[in-house]
């Protein structure tokens, strides 16, 4: 599960550096989504998606909970504070689905924003 949490972190640090994309093309699997409020994101989506987003100033990960749900399953949860020039006040309870492939890999997630926040 160690590893499950260091990719987490590393999603989030790639959208501090403008990397979203690039780290997303490397750990989605291919029929891999994403639920926000807005809708359903698929794996093209989210590619392409995160080419024109501004870069996150700031972030912190906390309130973290994870499952191994079987050998090969992972799920992990916790609250994401973040801001950046596009959403300038982000704060939401986010879940991740990793699966065991010849790494870990990000079959799901969800994001569900706190009350008041829109993404």
């Amino acid at each position: 599960m160690d590893q499950a949490w260091e990719m987490e972190e590393e999603f989030w640090e790639a959208g501090a550096t403008g990397r979203t994309a690039e780290f997303y093309a490397k750990i989605l699997t291919t029929d891999a989504f994403v639920v926000v409020p807005s809708g359903v994101l698929m794996r093209d989506d989210l590619l392409h998606m995160w080419h024109d987003r501004a870069p996150w100033d700031r972030y912190e990960l906390s309130d973290r909970h994870d499952q191994l749900v079987n050998g090969e399953t992972v799920l992990l949860s916790y609250r994401i504070v973040a801001s950046s020039r596009d959403v300038p006040d982000y704060r939401a309870r986010v879940s991740s689905l990793y699966t065991w492939v010849t790494g870990w890999a990000l079959v799901f997630r969800q994001h569900t924003p706190e009350a008041g926040v829109t993404f």
